[in-house]
């Protein structure tokens, strides 16, 4: 029986979707010894296993920029077309590949599930300092750091750890924001099983409106949407489509099991349209995993609100920005609430969980509110703020810093070089 034994690196960085994958490059770059842990068999996250395969929000710069070139360079889907929306799910795994390969310092493990976290007491706060893989055979080892980054999306490291989980939506008396209801409870934002479908043999017009379920149909090699402009949709016609399939409510997304049920319940309520589709020629390819939007949210030293999003100033410590709306995907959201915000800061302080040392968040799990979550949770703003966690790391690392004393502009330095906006006057384009 093969037994793996203990590892270490300068960086552990658990989760290698949207926002682990630029930190582990983010930190090796910076001259990091890094090991990036990936449960899935394969790399690259949303896009990979639930299709979210179209950069929603922006701005698109720094790592998730180079992907972005490199997959626009080389995996159009359409020939000739290299001003795609979406590229197919395996195009991402295939750049990022290619992006961890340029650095000899970085090591990949996939189909490694993390089922404990390391901790041992500090001077002041307990110090996270590895975490346990499961190995073949029921054995586990060790994989220790002097930084770990929680990038698994639902915050699974640092719940372990101890750290204090904010889930579900808050009440206006928790921060203070305007849409925010009067008393709290545990709903998040709804889950989308996403597929694709292909017309096989000379494609046909046919009209997406008619589905039943599919509340988003993007065309591909076009601007054009369904929901928008069935007419335009209809005369670009290329023949495949990014399906945003139907919405289901999940009880309890932390929860592997009560995901599993929002799955199945999503293919039955799909399965008239996707009859339709088959009737008319398509092949239909469903995402491995329904998209999950929200889970748990860590808390930090500092919680990103709606009035941070609204107040267009930026924090003195952004260590990335974003652009995209408050997008709540809830039928009894106030209405309100889902509104495009003025360009907005996302501050260094929110990537540090306040109860424990030597861990740093990234991604969806960073310490904010449901409201705001549902402006910085999309791909093109988690990939920046997890560029921004790898850099940190990596300095903590070389400057004996725990992540709580890391000088923000240090690494907006390094961020800076690296030619990642972190100003408002970003191209929205």
């Amino acid at each position: 029986m093969n037994r793996r034994t203990d590892l270490s690196a300068d960086v552990v960085v658990v989760g290698a979707g949207a926002s682990g994958v630029p930190a582990a490059i983010a930190a090796a770059r910076v001259g990091a010894r890094v090991v990036l842990l990936e449960e899935d068999p394969v790399i690259g996250g949303a896009p990979c296993d639930m299709y979210v395969s179209m950069l929603c929000g922006g701005p698109i710069t720094g790592l998730l920029s180079e992907a972005h070139a490199l997959l626009r360079a080389k995996y159009s889907i359409l020939p000739g077309v290299t001003d795609g929306e979406w590229f197919l799910p395996g195009s991402y795994q295939r750049v990022w590949h290619e992006l961890i390969s340029r650095q000899p310092n970085l090591s990949v493990l996939t189909g490694a599930r993390v089922v404990a976290t390391e901790v041992q007491e500090g001077t002041g706060k307990p110090v996270v300092s590895g975490v346990v893989v499961e190995g073949s055979g029921g054995s586990r080892f060790t994989i220790s750091g002097s930084v770990i980054i929680d990038a698994s999306g639902s915050g699974a490291v640092a719940v372990d750890a101890g750290c204090t989980a904010m889930y579900g939506r808050d009440s206006k008396a928790d921060f203070g924001e305007p849409y925010a209801l009067p008393e709290r409870d545990d709903i998040v934002q709804a889950c989308t099983w996403m597929y694709i479908s292909q017309q096989l043999g000379e494609p046909k017009p046919f009209d997406m409106t008619k589905l039943e379920s599919a509340h988003l149909v993007k065309v591909l090699g076009s601007k054009e949407w369904f929901d928008a402009n069935p007419e335009a949709a209809l005369r670009a016609n290329p023949g495949i489509y990014l399906h945003w399939g139907c919405i289901t409510v999940c009880r309890d997304t932390r929860d592997p099991i009560e995901v599993g049920k929002a799955q199945t319940s999503a293919l039955q309520q799909m399965e008239s349209d996707h009859a339709l589709l088959r009737e008319n020629g398509f092949a239909i390819h469903l995402a491995p995993r329904i998209g999950v939007r929200e889970s748990n949210r860590i808390l930090g030293e500092h919680v990103v609100r709606e009035n941070d999003l609204r107040s267009g100033t930026l924090p003195e410590d952004t260590i990335a920005v974003g652009d995209y709306q408050i997008d709540l995907w809830s039928d009894d959201s106030p209405e309100e609430a889902e509104t495009a915000v003025p360009g907005y800061g996302i501050p260094y302080r929110a990537l540090v969980p306040k109860d424990v040392d030597g861990l740093l968040l990234a991604g969806k799990c960073i310490s904010g509110s449901h409201i705001a979550n549902g402006a910085y949770r999309v791909q093109p703003i988690v990939a920046s703020i997890g560029q921004a966690a790898g850099v940190a790391a990596a300095l903590c690392t070389r400057e004996k810093w725990q992540p709580r004393e890391a000088a923000p502009e240090a690494v907006r330095s390094v961020l800076l070089e690296d030619k990642q906006h972190l100003q408002l006057s970003f191209d929205k384009g």
